[in-house]
């Protein structure tokens, strides 16, 4: 593992620990600067003015050291508030499993851009004085939102009696949302003490994805192993110069492709075209298997770039999709199980969106069945990976590569221009563009891209890049 994956390990934890401190504590960093400050005031009051002389400097100083106090003591107040607040909030949860209800609410489509909101339900909320109630979603995979203020129409001064709000959420990834915990701070109304309640919750939702890298490919099908099921209408399996298979004694041997014995040294035969009622399908191999040497499943492009190839893949099985004659499966190098379904979508499109780079089980591995029309295969791959599943396909699969560097491609006089006058707003799509131009990942993702193409040059394979 090179030094690059090493560093970015070592800043991924060391920031997560940095978080969950900071997290924790009752009080903000915003409240340390102010005590600091407030106590070296009064201290150089203190030793600088004499209270007892009668100038204008001391009856300064005195009127200074009176107004600290005031202000501490409305602090301390705004503690006390916030403190109440929480303690009857932990006692009511605990008290009622059911006390609060969260649904979230997915809508728009992912040309315009997805947005989710998020309703909570809370029996009876009782709010700090002038204070505030923020709340963050934790999900699977350490994925955590911002604070969000809880709000309401029906607000009171001191509480309500039955509390509903929504947050809206911009969720840019497409995959499958598993919420794990929602975590309740009790702030007062400088935000300077925040104390933190974290309670389990239990809700899955989904971001689908959609067809915007579509590719207009002409895949081959493959027959059905099992001869036995058939099919209402005939269906057929293409021949002659669309199909090969490798020469067998039982064949014709004026049915070799001398062309190709020619120039690669390999006996194969054109198959013919056979009708029947036997079932004959597009069948699209998804690999989504990514080498730890090369990247890192946390590093923070890991997202984007896992979005973008989803979106290439769905792309690719709704062109293969449009053939009606065919029907059409798509298989993946994970076991995907798809919990909640919604009629107005496929089931392939939940399959799409659960599936997560891994890198447990290598290519070799995992790919058993070499009879498949096209096969997909992203940039976080290495040249090797690439090498053992073009020798376990056969002749007549289509290759497909993503790119996925395209996912965060940029032009860097815009990106230059942009960042002078406006900051990126953190954990944007803008701001993971800047990133990943000055990257080191991006210099070997590049790299790797190159070998890969000029691999699939050499084997001769009917490809497609993407």
């Amino acid at each position: 593992m090179n030094n690059y994956i090493l560093q970015t390990m070592k800043r991924t934890q060391i920031s997560r620990r940095l978080f969950t401190f900071f997290d924790v504590i009752p009080f903000t960093f915003t409240a340390i600067v102010f005590v600091t400050i407030s106590v070296f005031v009064y201290s150089y009051l203190v030793n600088n003015y004499n209270i007892g002389e009668l100038s204008s400097q001391a009856v300064f100083a005195v009127i200074a050291k009176y107004l600290l106090l005031f202000v501490f003591a409305v602090i301390i107040f705004g503690f006390l508030s916030a403190l109440t607040a929480y303690i009857i909030f932990v006692v009511r949860t605990k008290r009622n499993s059911e006390y609060f209800k969260i649904m979230f609410d997915v809508a728009g489509d992912n040309k315009n851009g997805i947005t989710s909101s998020a309703k909570l339900t809370i029996n009876k909320l009782f709010f700090p004085l002038f204070g505030s109630v923020k709340i963050r979603f934790v999900f699977e995979n350490k994925f955590v939102t911002k604070k969000y203020a809880l709000l309401s129409k029906k607000f009171r001064l001191f509480s309500t009696q039955h509390f509903e709000t929504e947050c809206i959420f911009d969720f840019p990834y497409v995959r499958n949302y598993v919420l794990k915990s929602v975590k309740f701070y009790f702030e007062d109304y400088f935000s300077l003490f925040s104390f933190l309640l974290k309670r389990p919750a239990s809700v899955q939702f989904y971001i689908l994805p959609s067809d915007k890298n579509k590719l207009d490919i002409v895949p081959n099908p493959v027959s059905q192993q099992n001869t036995q099921v058939r099919t209402n209408t005939v269906k057929h399996l293409p021949g002659e110069y669309l199909r090969f298979k490798d020469f067998e004694n039982s064949d014709d041997v004026r049915r070799i492709v001398w062309k190709i014995f020619a120039k690669n040294k390999e006996l194969v035969v054109r198959t013919q075209e056979l009708r029947n009622n036997y079932a004959s399908k597009y069948v699209l191999y998804a690999s989504f298997f990514n080498n730890k040497d090369l990247f890192l499943q946390t590093d923070s492009f890991s997202r984007a770039f896992l979005t973008y190839y989803k979106n290439s893949v769905f792309g690719i099985y709704s062109e293969m999709k449009k053939n009606k004659q065919l029907d059409t499966y798509i298989k993946f190098d994970q076991t995907i199980n798809v919990t909640s379904e919604n009629e107005s979508f496929s089931k392939e499109m939940f399959e799409i969106s659960a599936a997560e780079w891994q890198n447990n089980l290598s290519v070799a591995d995992f790919y058993k069945a070499g009879d498949v029309s096209v096969l997909c295969i992203s940039s976080l791959i290495t040249t090797d990976d690439a090498a053992k599943l073009l020798n376990m396909t056969n002749k007549s699969t289509v290759i497909v590569f993503v790119k996925i560097s395209e996912a965060l491609k940029s032009n860097k006089l815009r990106i230059f221009a942009e960042n002078i006058f406006i900051k990126p707003r953190r954990g944007s799509m803008d701001e993971l563009r800047l990133k990943f131009l000055f990257s080191p990942l991006r210099k070997r993702l590049l790299a790797n891209e190159k070998n890969i193409i000029e691999l699939l040059n050499r084997e001769n394979s009917t490809f497609y890049v993407i």
